[in-house]
């Protein structure tokens, strides 16, 4: 039969597993002085502090209010520390879920310091969306590859299709992202061994573009289109429209954030001093960070389409507006609004324009085709080198490389035959 606490106080045992002395009736002290029970301040629970090898003081509520309960669980709670120290395991457990809100935590302070907005919250989508409905409860090192092998199973039936292997990429760094966290935190061990996510998955098909013929087209199309609507607000949205295609046909830029953050003080008149020709240069935050690119010439004209229809610059030029450095977004409504998207307008666009599907690959058209085709223009019409492309549209001389391999040859034919 187990002696209540005020017994087992008045009787001092040489055995480790004892208690050992009391002070104050709030301070007890185990396993000859190295796990420590007390209570803080206006609190009935008994919190524990224990050392190991290190010597370090670490310190977990046993959340008992019972001194007996209490004494059993620092005995669990330290037995455990010791069994995982010996085995080169971190002292502390934490759940994958409890892990993961650090984690996105830390992603969070990364993107409002403007660092990879658009990779880091491709992180917090999968984190939120995938990962932590799965693995919440686990713990780090039981996730082993069947458990891997299940959630495997369990993702593709959420999205109902095998992923692209670019998803599972970010998938997998977005897993990695919560591994490295407990690492930092030393809730895990570096050296122990943790399931890796599977990075395989289905090619990307070719991504569909415009010709150089069909871009001229669209460009004529957009200037009648844009006349048009059956209201007022689609026919402001119209009109941004063939203003926001014009700046991604002319840039390069990514649609959605990248080129929606775009305010009038983010663009200047760079000067060539050994030519001196002017050309229009627009800082961009976007995926990969901050950077700075050159506009066609053609994007004046979109620009002063702009400045006419925005009632904060009457009266004013280009050079003007530009030289005030205006804190005034480009795209946006007559009532400050900023649209969320252009996605649907341009599905309509390309419906009406009867450009919706690529003849060459005959997938349907979306905003990233402009992209697509100003990179595909440029190594192909003006011959721009790959380092200089990669820098004007933010991503790697490798990335370039490996989606446009095909064009760089024929760049080089006259070189080559």
């Amino acid at each position: 039969m187990r002696r209540p606490f005020t017994q087992l106080v008045k009787t001092q045992s040489t055995s480790s597993n004892s208690l050992t002395t009391l002070q104050n009736d709030s301070i007890v002290y185990l396993r000859d002085g190295d796990v420590v029970l007390y209570k803080r301040e206006n609190s009935s629970v008994w919190q524990m502090r224990y050392r190991l090898y290190d010597k370090e003081w670490r310190r977990v509520s046993t959340k008992h209010h019972n001194i007996d309960y209490a004494i059993r669980t620092a005995g669990d709670i330290y037995d455990e520390a010791r069994f995982r120290e010996r085995l080169g395991l971190s002292f502390t457990r934490r759940k994958f879920g409890a892990i993961a809100k650090v984690c996105l935590q830390d992603i969070q302070i990364e993107i409002d310091a403007g660092i990879k907005p658009m990779t880091n919250s491709d992180y917090i989508r999968a984190i939120n969306k995938y990962l932590v409905p799965f693995f919440e409860n686990y713990y780090i090192e039981n996730i082993d590859a069947e458990v891997m092998r299940k959630y495997e199973v369990w993702r593709n039936e959420l999205m109902k299709r095998i992923p692209l292997a670019s998803t599972l990429a970010t998938h997998a760094s977005a897993y990695r992202r919560v591994i490295d966290t407990a690492i930092q935190r030393g809730w895990l061990s570096e050296n122990l061994p943790t399931a890796q996510m599977s990075r395989r998955g289905e090619k990307g098909k070719a991504r569909p573009g415009f010709t150089r013929a069909e871009i001229d087209y669209l460009l004529d199309f957009l200037e009648s289109y844009s006349e048009g609507g059956h209201s007022a607000r689609a026919k402001e949205m119209r009109l941004l429209s063939r203003d926001y295609i014009e700046l991604l046909i002319g840039t390069g830029m990514r649609c959605g954030k990248e080129s929606l953050h775009i305010k009038w003080k983010h663009i200047e008149w760079y000067t060539d001093t050994n030519t001196d020709k002017r050309y229009l240069r627009i800082w961009v935050s976007g995926k990969t960070g901050s950077r700075l690119l050159i506009a066609k010439h053609n994007v004046r004209e979109t620009l002063e389409r702009l400045i006419s229809r925005e009632d904060l610059f009457e009266g004013k030029d280009l050079d003007t507006v530009l030289a005030e450095k205006h804190d005034v977004y480009l795209f946006k409504y007559s009532n400050g609004e900023q649209p969320k998207s252009f996605h649907t307008t341009f599905i309509w666009l390309m419906k009406a324009s009867g450009l919706i599907k690529d003849s060459a690959t005959g997938q349907n058209r979306t905003l990233y085709s402009l992209r697509h085709t100003y990179a595909t223009l440029e190594l192909t019409e003006n011959r721009t080198d790959l380092h200089t492309l990669a820098k004007q549209m933010g991503t790697s001389v490798g990335m370039i490389e490996k989606h446009y391999s095909k064009l760089t040859a024929t760049m080089a034919a006259d070189r080559l035959a």
